[in-house]
């Protein structure tokens, strides 16, 4: 036992070094928690059942006040409905395509996402990527909106109109619009640069609230359908896209922390300590050789005779004598290359009585030490 072990030391290196990997995976932990952020109580953004700043509870409830049916709906607006709303696009590409033969029968289709494929204008990009703008103004005869003025964007994009279609709401310098309304069919397409306007944080905001209740229920009785995300498994995104991106980085942080204490664990710094291995004795394999000796000689003299004559083949023919050395030619070579005691190799391969069957298992557990030992210092 080392003076270090004796005083207590590895003990305590051992509980330390357990305690850093649990201080690791605690760290590890703690950063996917700051990088993923708190989900909060009312749900993510832009969701209709949200009470956090960022969702759009407040809309629902605004355009119920104003005498509007709101429905929330996971599938194609329902038979009367006037007006329906894509807050954010997760839908899946069949109910695009049922939305789009929806409109051109005459439905009334709001687009609040700007990268949405249903979106009617295309997206402002200028040098420096897309432009986007905090603040646009009014009104807009030709999409009904004659009440709405000063409109608070939260920073959403630009668009600019397609042919055929009527832009409106531009910020005071110009440069594109925040609204383009299309005529698609017995229908019409609506697109904005974004939903931030009608989000519970910045709907009471400027004139945002008139903007909601004229663009989406312009007179009393309307139902209004608020399209959500597609049931899962209805898309074709793949379930890591489905993630968001900041648990997305958290969980990739929490992978390099785990192969790099798999890395710290595995990785052994410093010189290799060398190890003399432990000679190796033949237990139950050795017995039952003996055995099966025994019982096919008949007689323990010369299964013993037998074990001496392999061995003494065996060690001249590793110590390069050839197999016809004679005992006293192997017990001077092994005792000059391997530093065993000449006579115990004599004494080993030596004839002699076997009185037990005990004595000839120590005899053939002798000899494959001896066989062991030279076999060691050839290596």
């Amino acid at each position: 036992m080392t003076v270090a072990a004796a005083a207590g030391v590895a003990p305590r290196t051992s509980r330390w070094r357990q305690a850093r990997v649990w201080l690791l995976v605690v760290v590890a932990l703690v950063v996917v928690a700051l990088v993923a952020g708190p989900g909060g109580s009312g749900g993510p953004a832009l969701d209709p059942r949200s009470t956090s700043g960022n969702g759009a509870k407040a809309l629902v409830l605004l355009l119920e006040h104003f005498g509007a049916t709101v429905e929330l709906t996971s599938g194609l607006p329902a038979p009367g409905t006037d007006t329906a709303i894509i807050l954010t696009d997760e839908l899946a590409d069949t109910r695009r395509e049922a939305l789009q033969g929806w409109v051109r029968s005459g439905g009334r289709l709001v687009v609040a996402d700007p990268s949405s494929p249903l979106e009617v204008g295309a997206a402002q990009r200028g040098p420096d990527g897309l432009v986007t703008v905090s603040r646009v103004d009014g009104p807009c005869p030709a999409a009904g909106l004659d009440g709405v003025g000063r409109i608070d964007t939260g920073g959403s994009e630009l668009l600019r109109t397609i042919p055929g279609a009527v832009g409106c709401l531009a910020p005071p310098g110009g440069g594109g619009v925040f609204l383009v309304q299309l005529d698609v069919g017995a229908g019409r397409a609506i697109g904005l640069g974004g939903a931030g306007v009608f989000t519970n944080a910045r709907l009471g905001h400027d004139d945002n609230s008139v903007l909601a209740v004229q663009l989406l229920a312009p007179g009393p009785g309307a139902h209004v359908a608020v399209l959500l995300a597609s049931p899962a498994g209805s898309g074709n995104r793949s379930l890591w896209s489905l993630i968001d991106p900041p648990t997305r980085l958290g969980l990739m942080q929490l992978l390099v922390a785990f192969a790099a204490l798999v890395l710290w664990q595995i990785v052994r710094l410093g010189r290799p300590v060398p190890e003399v291995a432990a000679v190796q004795i033949a237990g139950s394999e050795l017995v039952v050789a003996v055995g099966g000796l025994l019982a096919r000689t008949g007689s323990r003299d010369s299964a013993a005779a037998a074990l001496r004559e392999a061995t003494r083949r065996h060690l001249a023919s590793w110590l390069g004598l050839g197999r016809r050395a004679g005992v006293a030619q192997v017990a001077d070579a092994a005792a000059q290359r391997a530093g065993i005691p000449r006579q115990r190799v004599i004494d080993s391969l030596t004839p002699r009585p076997v009185d037990q069957d005990a004595d000839l298992v120590r005899l053939a557990q002798t000899l494959e030490r001896l066989r062991q030992e030279v076999g060691h210092v050839r290596r």
